[in-house]
């Protein structure tokens, strides 16, 4: 079976909730009728453009509106059918499932435990190659997917019942120019694809846009644009959503039944402009516990400004959301909260894969107890764990968005600038490569391969903390987005001479090899644009970095 994003499924996020009942009913309607190939009337409410019965069903909306959580439900939905086939949840806070390369190899594995005479073809193309997952999409398609189904198809006897292949937030796989790779693999074979049927979601980002503008994929797909839908659907979804949230609310605080006022709901509605995830994270900040005062909290909103975000900006009201939520965490921020703050917010929003608070503490050589201390009253836009349940995680991308762009976050104590931050990750990183050793894992024997190795995940566990096996992961594509100065010079030259093999030898325990020749070519290109030379290498025998032609003590041999 090829390498898979086991996190990627549906069933996999523990963030991941479904639609609250009686909302969504239009659209999810209109999905399940369209898999099932007959037609909801619902006259004009609900206008698909493109191909109603097409083989791919296209959600399209911006940030907020509640995508995912339509794909959760849908793949609820499914999955009790017995009709799911696969699910590929992206997600940029995750290395696996933002990886491009995986979608096909993951939906491949899914479609194993789906068939088990689809499994047989699968397993027999990987004998005969292998390296299949590392190649290009198109060809991951073909012999992973299209070809074990034309088998299946052919034998006598076997049949591959219709299923739906679900793929959610495309927009936020890493490599936004392979995403085209992937609209564009489906495009070529989708006339192969019969047994399947793809409902995909996605921002209306550009290339995504084009990607789904070539000719085959246009005759194949039905596109519902979420923030374009009736204004009357959406708020009556929102209120439904709201009603639920604040009674809830009620009853934990023991406030009246007649709370919150009509009135109060009304504008909530109208301040969430269709966007689910104001509604969301309008909830958690009335509900804050740390806070211990729903009324005060609805108060707050009520009395809401608007932030200087431009009039058209569908972000308007959600940008005042956030920043409130921050104003209100550090309504008098110190220099020294101002930096503690965007050290560990900004390490939050731009890790590769989430690493729990002590995780963070680890890796930023903080103080115990500091991650927790600094995020405490932010619970209504981030997830701060207890010990032990888990990674400190962002409840939306969105928030993410607003943090990075100088335009949406308008107060420049909480803006984060991303180079700098990555330039910051990727000196931590390297920091923590410099007490790497021989043999981590203690396995004593370097002739055994790493699957003779007995309970190998547990020794992994035991002798190489999250913090580290982060940084082994990740250290050359922070340094990639970062800047390059002196400091990262000495500390890259400190690596390579002394803790190359190391590195290698662990990435190899953690069955990330081929990533390291990623991460060396990635290095080079950053140190070749930063010394303006050409031709380096690196080696992990020498103490100084030199070129091809001459040696200087402060170039790297990459």
């Amino acid at each position: 079976m090829p390498h898979y994003a086991r996190t990627a499924r549906f069933d996999q996020g523990s963030r991941r909730v479904p639609c609250t009942k009686d909302t969504r009913t239009e659209i999810l309607n209109r999905i399940y009728n369209w898999f099932e190939g007959s037609h909801l009337n619902t006259g004009e409410i609900l206008q698909v453009k493109g191909n109603v019965d097409g083989r791919i069903f296209w959600l399209d909306g911006i940030a907020g509106t509640g995508k995912s959580t339509i794909a959760e439900t849908v793949a609820r939905h499914f999955d009790g059918t017995n009709e799911l086939g696969a699910s590929f949840f992206c997600s940029r806070d995750s290395s696996e499932c933002s990886n491009v390369n995986l979608i096909f190899p993951t939906i491949a594995y899914q479609l194993s435990s789906f068939s088990p005479a689809f499994e047989k073809h699968v397993s027999e193309a990987m004998r005969k190659d292998p390296d299949l997952q590392y190649s290009f999409s198109s060809r991951q398609l073909t012999k992973l997917v299209i070809e074990p189904l034309r088998g299946v198809m052919h034998e006598a006897g076997s049949e591959f019942r219709p299923c739906i292949i679900i793929m959610d937030a495309l927009d936020e796989c890493k490599d936004l120019n392979a995403i085209s790779t992937i609209l564009f693999a489906l495009s070529e074979s989708i006339d192969d694809l019969s047994p399947l049927r793809f409902f995909i979601t996605s921002r209306p980002a550009q290339n995504i846009v084009q990607g789904f503008r070539s000719k085959r994929l246009m005759k194949e797909t039905g596109r519902l644009i979420l923030h374009n839908i009736p204004s009357n659907i959406s708020e009556t979804d929102i209120r439904t959503y709201l009603e639920a949230q604040l009674s809830e609310t009620a009853r934990s605080f023991s406030l009246p039944s007649s709370w919150p006022v009509n009135e109060d709901v009304d504008r909530l509605v109208k301040q969430s402009a269709g966007l689910f995830i104001f509604a969301a994270t309008a909830s958690k900040f009335i509900a804050d516990r740390d806070a211990h005062n729903p009324k005060r909290q609805l108060a707050i909103l009520m009395s809401m400004t608007y932030v200087a975000s431009g009039k058209a900006s569908p972000h308007r009201e959600l940008d005042s959301l956030y920043l409130q939520v921050l104003h209100k965490a550090f309504p008098d921020i110190s220099g020294g909260q101002r930096a503690r703050l965007k050290m560990v917010l900004g390490t939050v929003i731009l890790l590769f894969d989430p690493l729990d608070p002590e995780g963070l503490e680890a890796l930023l050589g903080l103080e115990k107890s500091t991650v927790r201390m600094t995020l405490c009253s932010l619970h209504s836009i981030i997830i701060v764990p207890d010990v032990g349940d888990g990674p400190v995680r962002l409840i939306h991308p969105s928030v993410h968005d607003f943090l990075v762009d100088d335009d949406r976050c308008s107060d420049r104590n909480f803006a984060v600038r991303p180079q700098l931050q990555h330039t910051l990750l990727a000196q931590h990183c390297l920091r923590v490569l410099q007490d790497l050793s021989q043999d981590m894992c203690k396995i004593v024997n370097p002739s055994i391969c790493n699957q003779e190795v007995a309970d190998l995940p547990a020794l992994i566990a035991a002798h190489i903390p999250a913090h580290v096996q982060y940084a082994c992961r990740h250290w050359a594509s922070h340094l990639s987005s970062g800047d390059i100065h002196d400091r990262m010079l000495d500390l890259l030259l400190q690596f390579c001479s002394k803790q190359l093999l190391n590195w290698v030898s662990v990435m190899s325990l953690l069955g990330e090899l081929n990533g390291t020749i990623t991460a060396l070519h990635s290095a080079r290109r950053k140190v070749q644009v930063r010394l303006g030379h050409d031709v380096y290498a690196i080696s992990a025998d020498k103490h100084c970095w030199s070129d091809n032609r001459k040696s200087h003590p402060r170039r790297p041999r990459l």
